[in-house]
């Protein structure tokens, strides 16, 4: 239902974006270069052919992206992304363009046409607004799906108080794997595991926050849309797609990594800080409660730890699930925190 809700907000965008682009190509042709509209049309009739054009690519784009053709065996650069998909979009119009000069017209018109200046200035206009396009959805990509948003509408310029659930997901015996491998393999271990992050991310409303060496911080804001299930659920999603790899791991790192984790909900102040390098920060003592209880995987043999807080918030059929591990006493808190765990990770 996530993931869908995703498509929805994608599919928004596109539609958004190139209807006003379409605007965009009006205005700067016929006002902005002074170019003689065609003279049984006036401003409304084209801005409204432009609206309907603009629909009709942001609706296909949306659907269909067609970088998505672009299937790389490995990671490319931002750059490279850009251009790439930018490239893949003005095949994609010039072909528009020369099928819709040929009817009723020659072939051999079509193709002066696509080539001649008034063709030239309109691929112009689409390879900008292209271009601009996919730098939106790669810097989007880049901060997450909602922390661009959040960025350029300045919602933490001001410290906030939020409700958000913390997860600090440990790679297991992560000292013992970087002496075995060399750096460079340790590196590109990690990320093939943070790889492995994406789909449950967008399954279950996950949100980076931070990634630390081998530790990932993700956080849920707790908003009318949230369940406390998602912590678990993506833990359980994360392994999964782990195990489903473990052959590839175990072939090429001689290992089969495996996470542990710890989670924590609570009040928590939110806020943009940094000039030079700004990001949004976590404060509040949810984040250290989380780590240690994070910390404690391992004394304890379980990859996953619940606090009491985040249990009480889990629906009735998943409370039932739980099982009470220890009382523990947290660095910095006054009283024991009971832990819990929920399930059993496959071995």
């Amino acid at each position: 239902m996530i993931h869908n809700k995703l498509r929805i907000y994608s599919l928004l965008f596109s539609v958004s974006y190139w209807m006003l682009a379409g605007f965009y190509l009006v205005t700067i042709r016929y006002f902005g270069l002074g170019e003689f509209a065609p003279p049984d049309l006036n401003y409304g009739d084209l801005a409204a052919y432009a609206s309907l054009g603009g629909f009709s690519i942001g609706l296909l784009f949306g659907f269909f992206p067609l970088n998505n053709l672009l299937r790389f065996k490995r990671r490319r650069s931002f750059l490279r992304v850009v251009l790439m998909g930018t490239i893949s979009y003005v095949l994609f119009f010039m072909v528009v363009i020369f099928i819709s000069s040929t009817l009723g017209n020659t072939v051999q018109f079509a193709l002066s046409y696509v080539f001649s200046p008034d063709g030239l200035i309109v691929l112009f206009h689409l390879s900008m607004s292209s271009a601009l396009y996919h730098f939106i959805l790669q810097i989007n990509k880049k901060f997450g799906p909602r922390v661009f948003l959040e960025y350029t509408l300045g919602r933490y310029f001001a410290p906030k108080v939020e409700e958000r659930a913390f997860m600090f997901l440990d790679l297991k015996s992560s000292t013992q794997l970087a002496e075995k491998l060399e750096h460079v393999s340790y590196s590109r271990l990690i990320q093939d595991c943070y790889a492995e992050l994406t789909i449950p991310l967008l399954q279950y409303n996950a949100e980076v926050y931070q990634y630390v060496g081998d530790e990932v911080v993700l956080t849920w804001r707790m908003n009318g849309s949230f369940s406390a299930s998602y912590c678990h659920e993506f833990a359980f999603a994360f392994h999964d797609r782990l195990e489903a790899k473990k052959e590839y791991f175990i072939s090429i790192y001689g290992v089969r990594p495996q996470f542990k984790a710890g989670v924590h909900c609570g009040q928590v102040t939110v806020a943009e800080v940094g000039e030079i390098k700004t990001e949004i920060a976590y404060h509040g003592d949810v984040l250290n409660t989380a780590s240690r209880i994070q910390s404690l995987c391992n004394h304890f043999e379980k990859q996953l730890l619940l606090s009491e807080s985040l249990v009480a918030r889990l629906p009735e059929k998943d409370r039932g699930r739980t099982s009470f591990v220890a009382e523990a006493e947290l660095k910095g808190k006054e009283s024991p925190t009971k832990i819990f765990t929920i399930g059993k990770f496959p071995q």
